[in-house]
């Protein structure tokens, strides 16, 4: 993959797009390992969402676009609905792990 400013054609471009996004994907299941790993430590299913860390995590993501020169409000919009599907998704798996609701593969 070649840096955007030593790409020659759309194909260039689209190969380091492509890449980076695959990148993004596998960096979100990893992210999904912690998630799910983080429901050990829930005692209850109330425990799960944590607004108070949610409302840090926002915060903090909102000044780490700040330092990469990225839309600050397009990152906290996006950590946001990241950061809710992993808590609906952690949900499903601490229900699972209490024998609530049974196996599914919804992530």
């Amino acid at each position: 993959m070649k840096p955007p400013n030593q790409c020659n054609n759309l194909g260039d471009i689209r190969i380091g797009i492509d890449t980076i996004d695959k990148e993004i994907i596998a960096l979100l299941s990893r992210r999904l390992g912690y998630v799910l790993a983080a429901a050990n430590f829930k005692p209850t299913e109330a425990d799960i969402p944590a607004p108070d860390r949610v409302q840090v995590m926002l915060k903090d993501r909102f000044f780490w676009a700040q330092e990469e020169k990225i839309s600050s409000k397009f990152i906290t919009e996006l950590f946001d609905h990241i950061i809710h599907w992993y808590i609906n998704t952690q949900i499903l798996h601490w229900r699972k792990m209490h024998g609530i609701m049974e196996n599914s593969n919804e992530f």
